[in-house]
């Protein structure tokens, strides 16, 4: 009975860190009015995701990314995202309310907590995202 009570345990435990080990939550910053909201990304350790949040303006966002090389992730968006060699490149598209498109170029670290990326829209509004 023991060893089943620890059984049962180890998996509900692993049910639960599946979830918090899947999922990231940012501060998104907005480099110009220096406002500051939440981004959160879930998959964070897969290879693609669901993201969503809200700008600092208020306005809801929803969207994916997907992992890609450091040189495509960077030729893709335009940013100047530092990706060391410990750090997953990626990139998520996110419409936000009726008329703002969101792109970022993220480095991720999934084991290390620590994570950074940059996002755009396509007015040239900038962004600094801090996991």
């Amino acid at each position: 009975m023991t060893i089943q009570k620890g059984a049962l345990v180890a998996a509900l435990a692993a049910w639960l860190c599946a979830g918090c080990i899947g999922q990231q939550t940012a501060r998104l910053y907005d480099m110009k009015t220096g406002q500051v909201s939440t981004l959160s990304v879930d998959g964070w350790v897969d290879s693609g995701g669901k993201m969503r949040g809200t700008l600092p303006s208020g306005a809801a966002c929803q969207g994916s990314f997907s992992a890609l090389s450091a040189k495509d992730a960077q030729a893709i968006t335009k940013t100047e995202v530092l990706f060391t060699e410990n750090a997953d490149s990626s990139v998520g598209v996110m419409q936000c309310g009726a008329d703002v498109v969101l792109r970022c170029t993220m480095a991720r670290r999934p084991g290390s907590g620590f994570s950074y990326g940059l996002c755009t829209d396509q007015r040239g509004a900038e962004y600094s995202m801090m996991f």
